[in-house]
């Protein structure tokens, strides 16, 4: 009898340590999903506010194609709001390379840097202001970036009637 009770203890035993793991991992699983949420809201906050700099500050697309050099406030707008935009990439780059994005979100947003690296003046600025990045992430920009032309973005946008 004593037997018995042991054997239907251990099985009690397993049940428990079985149900324990399911739960754990629902909750790591929706951990994970509260993570990922999280750090997309961050990314789309990051992402407005770099619009929303060229609503307040239109000249900027001007300031990056125009023939003539910028003034030196021009140039450090521009790297400033450069060093922002490549800060939120560089961010959303750290999400993907640790499991915090997946694959497919972390391409939509890399694909902003061909933007923001459109000119060759953006470029040149890029040069000045990558040492101030992650080493891993500026060595990742350099080699999309390669062999990529420049863009006639603020040019075909100055020409829409």
């Amino acid at each position: 009898m004593l037997e018995q009770i042991a054997y239907a203890a251990q099985i009690v035993g397993v049940v428990a340590v079985v149900a324990t793991l399911i739960y754990l991992a629902i909750q790591v699983r929706q951990g994970t999903a509260l993570l990922r949420s999280e750090s997309r809201q961050a990314q789309l906050s990051n992402d407005q506010n770099g619009v929303y700099k060229f609503v307040e500050h239109p000249d900027l697309g001007r300031i990056f194609s125009q023939t003539e050099t910028p003034s030196f406030e021009e140039k450090t707008r521009l790297i400033f709001w450069m060093i922002g935009q490549m800060r939120a990439r560089e961010f959303e780059w750290l999400q993907y390379k640790s499991g915090a994005m997946d694959k497919e979100a972390w391409e939509s947003y890399r694909g902003v840097i061909y933007f923001v690296l459109g000119t060759e003046r953006a470029r040149n600025l890029w040069a000045q202001c990558r040492s101030y990045f992650n080493v891993g992430f500026v060595q990742m920009v350099s080699d999309m970036m390669e062999g990529v032309p420049p863009t006639d973005y603020w040019d075909d946008l100055a020409k829409i009637e």
